[in-house]
């Protein structure tokens, strides 16, 4: 999403899928925290004051449909200058805003000869939306993250196997709509993830025909830190991602606590020590920069590893054995 005759930014478009409570949301805060957030605005305001200690900014009427959404993104594109200054739009569940463009669509169906709506008009409806909705997000300016519920894998109408992905209403769509993304990842919780307070990881694996994955930043992994500012960061596309303001500081304190994960540190140990160095500090925004660190620090050391260092490289995959198994394949 850069152009290179401009001096303008790069900017990403991400999806995120998973089950529910896996830190989509507060990821997608963490990462983008000045960015403009579309969503139900108290489950988005509780995440954001609770878990990472801040008042993001939340859009006051949110659009509930797909043809709201891509109305208020056809209205940005015309005023890119309207979203600059945020520097990221989010859009939190779209699984259930496309659920709700389905139920209308349903209803708006028009009626055949034989009496009856037309069943396809809203998959129809739902294809064009989506579509419209990628076209417009890549001339907004500025980073695009959605999150989603996953669908597990399944077969399609033709008994057809489609693998699991974000959960829209069209199997079909399940695999086009990642293939727009620039990251596409599956949330999930590995307990050997070295975060003291919450192991979340995103699963990424081209090769896997049982879930739509990708990256093009060339960062994730099968168990890359769930954490969506350090992929980006340690990606060599120079994406401008601003801290929160009166939180620059958090900056530091993630590049000292990387600098002793890399060592091969306890993340436990290197916590405890960051607390009591800055006790000046609230504890919920000490906590975000200390797992910025954490997650910084394993990606260096991944990156470490050369592009031939095969051995590194079975090694890796046979460390993901710890990954819970995939939902079996109906």
């Amino acid at each position: 999403m850069h152009n290179g005759h401009d001096h303008a930014p790069p900017t990403v478009m991400v999806c995120v899928y998973g089950k529910p409570k896996k830190k989509k949301t507060s990821d997608a805060i963490a990462a983008f925290p000045n960015g403009l957030f579309i969503g139900v605005p108290s489950a988005i305001a509780l995440v954001a004051n609770n878990e990472l200690g801040i008042q993001p900014a939340i859009h006051p009427s949110p659009p509930q449909t797909l043809p709201e959404l891509v109305q208020m993104l056809e209205q940005l594109s015309a005023n890119p200058e309207t979203l600059k200054p945020y520097g990221a739009l989010i859009i939190d569940d779209a699984s259930h805003i496309c659920k709700r463009s389905m139920l209308m669509w349903a209803e708006e169906a028009p009626t055949g000869r034989s009496g009856r709506k037309d069943r396809f008009f809203q998959y129809q409806q739902l294809n064009s939306h989506l579509l419209q909705l990628a076209g417009l997000s890549r001339h907004l300016g500025v980073h695009l993250a959605m999150t989603f519920h996953e669908r597990p894998p399944g077969s399609n109408a033709d008994g057809v196997f489609c693998p699991g992905g974000p959960d829209v209403p069209s199997r079909n769509q399940t695999e086009t709509l990642p293939s727009w993304c620039d990251i596409n990842v599956r949330s999930m919780v590995d307990p050997s993830y070295p975060d003291p307070w919450f192991p979340s990881v995103y699963y990424c694996d081209p090769t896997d025909s049982e879930w739509v994955t990708g990256d093009r930043t060339g960062v994730c992994t099968e168990k890359t830190p769930g954490n969506l500012r350090e992929i980006m960061n340690a990606s060599a596309s120079g994406y401008k991602l601003d801290r929160f303001p009166g939180l620059e500081w958090q900056e530091d304190v993630a590049e000292e606590v990387a600098s002793q994960i890399i060592l091969g540190r306890s993340s436990r140990d290197v916590a405890t020590e960051i607390m009591k160095k800055h006790t000046q500090y609230q504890q919920v925004h000490l906590r975000w920069a200390c797992q910025d660190g954490i997650a910084r620090g394993v990606l260096r050391a991944q990156q470490e590893k050369g592009l031939f260092d095969f051995d590194s490289a079975d090694s890796r995959a046979s460390e993901s054995s710890s990954l819970p198994p995939p939902p079996p394949t109906r």
